[in-house]
């Protein structure tokens, strides 16, 4: 793009800064930390900070990288944690005529979905320690660049598609998050000439910047691998409200006493064996497969299946019980199936509260763990 004169990655040791140097002054409209608001200027930047930064007087680290890299006054300046040298990355497109150009850092370490509160810390913490470790940082801070001069609606108008560009590429790599508590953003355009005064996601400007956006913060993200953390199906299974103890607790309703099995030890071999499968691809799945469907089918949103017809869990829907009979074969071949069988029968415990896809997933996972611990007391006791 003809306004962008210039693209430099400053390191200053393990730290660097990121700096977009126009081809003349332009208009800014921005909620960056230094020079935010309306302002006019030549140059941009991006400074990182250490990953466990904290101060009140973020200006003075703001103050520190000017002066370090010889960034004059009137530079409109953002903050991050992430990687500056390995996952800064600018992306230019053109649509229709209509030119615009991203620069983005991007990181997800205090992700999360407009509207909510900033909940669980202690997991949130971990997490955020796993991505310090593959240099993982926060904030996703955007700079994009209009290459037609824009009127004060306009301006407002185009962080609709930048705003949305960047959720959609969340979505796309799999985040439920719509970004982070400290994102920025700052929107650039030339000085006077005829303004165009709409710039929505429908029309080529927006398309464009959007496309520039979403390529550049999509790029970020999988550069430094800051992919949704899942953890394994037992995690997911909780979230949902259903505990080891509570799979327990069905498994044991429709266990039949053997005096020469101690229930404490079978208890404990249902749990390691929940555990090794907790590590496998497969299992883990089919169990996602069920998951989805369950939370697709109470949205009505099954292809093929009338409104409504989902919760009365009708009897020509039997994918759900293929795929609990999937699970439990899986796990413990023929017998595993027959298990399956007789915890669909009962639906004992958790299982009897669920929908239709979870309560068959847990009748094949329970009764085809079952089956796997009495096939492996019996093998110990003939």
């Amino acid at each position: 793009m003809r306004y962008v004169k210039d693209v430099k990655v400053l390191e200053d040791g393990e730290m660097a800064t990121a700096v977009v140097y126009l081809s003349e002054k332009m208009e800014v409209l921005s909620n960056a930390v230094t020079n935010s608001g309306r302002t006019i200027t030549d140059v941009l930047f991006i400074t990182q900070v250490p990953h466990n930064y904290k101060s009140d007087d973020y200006e003075l680290e703001i103050k520190r990288a000017m002066k370090k890299h010889k960034i004059p006054d009137h530079a409109v300046g953002f903050l991050t944690a992430a990687e500056i040298k390995y996952v800064f990355s600018t992306v230019e497109t053109e649509y229709e005529g209509f030119e615009t150009f991203a620069a983005v850092t991007a990181g997800l370490s205090n992700h999360i979905v407009a509207g909510e509160l900033l909940e669980n810390w202690e997991e949130r913490y971990r997490i955020s320690q796993e991505r310090y470790r593959m240099l993982l940082g926060g904030t996703i801070n955007i700079i994009g660049i209009s290459s037609q001069p824009l009127t004060d609606a306009a301006k407002v108008n185009f962080m609709m598609p930048m705003i949305e560009a960047k959720t959609a590429a969340l979505a796309i790599l799999g985040h439920r998050a719509t970004g982070t508590t400290s994102d920025a953003i700052a929107l650039v355009s030339p000085i006077g000439g005829n303004r165009i005064d709409y710039t929505g996601t429908g029309v080529p400007a927006g398309i464009s910047m959007a496309r520039s956006v979403k390529a550049a913060v999509i790029s970020n993200l999988v550069k430094r691998g800051d992919l949704p953390y899942m953890g394994t199906f037992l995690d997911i299974l909780k979230k949902k409200g259903i505990t080891k103890e509570m799979m327990w607790d069905a498994a044991l309703e429709l266990y039949i006493p053997n005096p020469q099995w101690d229930t404490a030890d079978l208890k404990k071999r249902f749990e390691s064996k929940l555990d090794i499968l907790s590590k496998d691809v497969n299992v883990s799945a089919l169990i996602q497969g069920a998951v989805a469907l369950e939370d697709i089918g109470k949205k009505d949103c099954i292809c093929a299946m009338p409104k409504g017809m989902y919760a009365e869990d009708p009897v020509h829907l039997i994918a759900d019980e293929i795929i609990g009979m999937q699970i439990a074969q899986y796990i413990a071949g023929t017998r595993g199936i027959f298990e399956f069988h007789r915890f669909d029968r009962h639906k004992p415990g958790i299982i009897s509260t669920q929908g239709p896809f979870m309560d068959d997933m847990l009748c094949g996972l329970i009764g085809g763990v079952m089956s796997s611990v009495y096939t492996d007391l019996f093998d110990e006791t003939s």
